[in-house]
């Protein structure tokens, strides 16, 4: 824990009175430190920078390097994606395991890029030796690792543990800075003036905590943007209350007491959240420019019927983008499932992608189902990140739901997933989503638990906004030491076997209508309207969401346990793991 220090005695913060609402500029940061490039110049600027494009990739196998290896050519990644006279260049990709190479693979086939093994770091440093200035030493397996990483993206320098120091000197390295007795707040109140106003990187580098090593500090050397992890203590607080206007967070904070406890800090700031602490690769994947994406039409468009019962599974949340990187296109618990298009299915997807890793959206949209059955794509919650749209200043929220109806016009996405808590009756709060004519609709999701509101609907600009009925997530995940799903009600394969079998008994059950709590299906359940908006024929259509647990990152996934009270639940501790994005805190629920 570092000694709290308050940006704001450090410096004016830049956050102004927004006046006219403009979703074109970000504000600039101060040093000269590059800011994000429009996509093309009819577009607007992207909350998220860009690399440049890559020309060529030299690949590095992660599994040959050590951890400091693999930190001080993430950095060097960076700094050969960071945008200035060139536009283009050659690129360093990890080979990672699961969807990684489905990336790479992507980017020779289809983008043309060529590719070559290179598998001695220090000869990428000599190869590239003109892009480095220098060299940031900072002790191996501890919190200096953020402090390196900030100063490098600054110093256009790269990080360099101090058991490696004499290889640097060896390679014609000079020292920029030792960090090895600094800390956070050094480097903020250091370097603020040079750092980014509208990003900043929260990473775990505590062996306590949880060590990353090369995850995403390609990006942030490639933006200059503040990297640091200092729990949920004031630094942190006073750090996102610095930012720009509906600034970003990426990466992932302190869970131990729920992720409640960081995201409504920074969401009470105007900050949203994107959970991208395991993303590799983003100064790469960044690089591929493209001006909208489109989602496959599908073979037999279809026009419901009022009066008829209509049922949606969606795979809930989707704001995280490590988890479309990892293992969501590859296991067969998820996309990679043959099952996959032998009956309809929505996935949630951050919108963020198409500037972070277009390539990566393009897939999933080239790969999805549009024969009889369909795959489609909403927004995970709630928005351009994870935030509480209840706790988000009003013209923050503006300024960022304006933002977010650019980036899903660009990505061809039309509902928002919703996460909040109690606030599915504030009118006003969805006005501000709904406003804007590419989003059609919002599904809202309660904190704890999901499917709190039992299918209530309510319309707002003639539009819906149509809570969860009920979650079908119980048996879907491997139990575990402790494990209560049985408890919980029904098994959902169980629940889904019958679902397909066409069990019309399971959708009998209303909202209101009392039930034994083992009995209700374990599936997500909304209501809709047949009729016109604001009026109720009392024939309504209801659609059940499939709900993806949000217990996060673990290699073996924890079962979630069954929650009755309606307040920020009380989580354990959860460590994370490369398998993807589960994450302990509010319980969501694996598709």
């Amino acid at each position: 824990m570092v000694d709290p220090v308050s940006p704001r005695s450090l410096r004016m913060p830049r956050r102004q009175a927004l006046g006219a609402l403009s979703a074109t500029a970000v504000a600039a940061a101060a040093g000269g430190v590059l800011q994000p490039l429009p996509a093309f110049a009819d577009q607007p600027r992207s909350p998220y920078p860009k690399g440049i494009e890559p020309t060529e990739l030299f690949v590095v196998d992660r599994s040959g390097l050590t951890g400091d290896e693999a930190i001080m050519i993430a950095t060097l990644q960076g700094l050969l994606a960071r945008p200035g006279e060139r536009r283009q260049g050659p690129a360093i990709y990890l080979d990672l395991p699961n969807g990684y190479r489905l990336w790479l693979d992507d980017l020779t086939e289809r983008y043309g890029l060529p590719a070559r093994r290179a598998d001695d770091p220090w000869g990428l440093v000599d190869r590239f030796a003109d892009r480095v200035a220098g060299y940031v030493l900072y002790r191996s397996g501890g919190p200096t690792i953020n402090v390196a990483t900030t100063v490098a993206g600054v110093s256009r320098g790269i990080a360099v543990a101090e058991g490696d120091e004499q290889a640097a000197i060896e390679h014609g390295l000079r020292r920029l800075a030792d960090v090895r007795d600094r800390d956070d707040a050094w480097a903020w109140q250091t370097y603020r003036g040079r750092l980014r106003d509208d990003l900043v990187v929260e990473q775990k580098a505590d062996p306590e905590v949880g060590l990353f090593t090369h995850q995403l500090r390609d990006y942030a050397t490639m933006a200059g943007a503040f990297t640091f992890y200092d729990g949920n203590s004031e630094f942190r607080k006073a750090v996102v209350e610095d930012l720009d206007a509906d600034a970003a967070v990426i990466g992932w904070g302190d869970a131990r007491q729920g992720e409640h406890s960081f995201v409504g800090v920074s969401s009470a700031a105007g900050v949203a959240t994107l959970p991208g602490d395991w993303a590799a690769n983003l100064a790469c994947l960044s690089g591929i420019t493209t001006r909208t994406l489109r989602q496959r039409a599908p073979v037999r468009p279809r026009t419901p019927e009022p009066g008829r019962h209509h049922v949606a599974f969606v795979v809930t949340d989707g704001d995280n983008v490590q988890w479309m990187l990892n293992d969501l296109p590859t296991s067969e618990n998820w996309f990679g499932s043959p099952r996959r298009g032998t009956f309809d299915l929505g996935w949630g997807v951050p919108p963020s992608a198409i500037d972070l890793a277009p390539s990566v959206l393009d897939w999933y949209y080239r790969n999805a189902a549009t024969g009889r059955h369909q795959d489609r794509f909403v927004v995970g919650p709630s928005g351009g990140g994870y935030l509480y749209p209840s706790r988000y200043p009003r013209d923050e929220l503006k300024l960022h739901t304006t933002r977010l109806a650019r980036a899903m016009e660009r990505a061809d996405l039309g509902v928002v997933q919703i996460l909040d808590f109690e606030a599915f009756d504030a009118r006003g709060l969805w006005e501000n989503y709904l406003r804007h004519d590419q989003i059609k609709g919002l599904v809202y999701l309660e904190y704890s638990r999901y499917d709190g509101l039992r299918g209530r609907v309510r319309w707002v600009e003639d539009k819906p906004v149509i809570s969860a009925r009920s979650m079908l997530w119980d048996g879907l995940s491997s139990p575990g030491p402790g494990d209560r799903d049985a408890q919980c009600g029904r098994h959902g394969s169980d629940v889904a076997r019958r679902l397909l079998g066409g069990d019309a008994a399971l959708l009998e059950h209303e909202p209101g209508r009392s039930r034994p709590r083992r009995r209700q299906p374990g599936a997500a359940c909304l209501r809709g309207h047949a009729g016109r908006p604001g009026r109720d024929d009392g024939r309504g259509r209801p659609a059940l969401i499939l709900t993806r647990r949000r217990g996060r990152r673990r290699q073996r996934r924890r079962s979630a346990r069954c929650r009755r009270s309606t307040g920020p639940p009380r989580v354990p501790s959860g460590g994370s793991g490369p398998a993807g994005p589960r994450r302990t805190g509010r319980r969501r629920s694996p598709a």
